[in-house]
C-alpha cells in the first residue's frame, strides 16, 4: 500500500507572522506548505508548486487579495482559492473565490475550509 501524498497548500499574505502561524497548523494536520509574501511570489509559486488549495489575505497588504485572486485564477483556474477576510465583506459574484472566512474565525475554521476545499476538489465539484 503507498502513502498518500500529502496536499500542498499555498499561504498568501503579506505579513510574516500570519504566514508563520497558518503554516503551523497546516504543517500540524499533515500539509505541504508554501508560503508566499509578495504578488509576485504567489503568482510564480503558484505557477511552479501548482499547490492544491491556495490560502489569501485580504486585504493583501496595501493593495488588494481580490485582485490577487483574479490573477491566482488566471494562473491556475482549477484550484481552489480560501479568501482570509478581516471582516465579512460583499465578495463579487464575478470573483472565483471558492470559500471565504474571516481573520477572527480561528484555526479549526481554517482547517475545515481547507479540508473541505481539498474534498469538493476530489469530488469534482467546490463549495463557495
Amino acid at each position: 500500500m503507498t502513502a498518500q501524498k500529502p496536499a500542498v497548500v499555498l499561504c498568501v499574505a503579506a505579513e510574516q507572522l500570519s504566514l508563520s502561524v497558518r503554516g503551523l497548523v497546516l504543517q500540524s494536520e499533515g500539509y505541504r506548505v508554501v508560503s508566499a509574501s509578495t504578488f509576485e511570489d504567489a503568482l510564480r509559486l503558484a505557477a511552479e508548486r501548482r499547490p492544491d488549495v491556495i490560502t489569501c489575505e485580504q486585504p493583501f497588504g496595501k493593495g488588494s487579495g481580490l485582485e490577487l485572486v483574479k490573477c491566482l485564477k488566471e494562473v491556475n483556474p482549477k484550484t481552489p482559492i480560501l479568501l482570509i477576510t478581516e471582516v465579512m465583506e460583499s465578495i463579487p459574484q464575478t470573483l472565483a473565490v471558492d470559500a471565504y472566512m474571516t481573520k477572527i474565525d480561528g484555526p479549526e475554521a481554517f482547517l475545515r475550509n481547507v479540508a473541505a476545499l481539498l474534498e469538493s476538489t476530489h469530488s469534482g465539484s467546490h463549495a463557495a
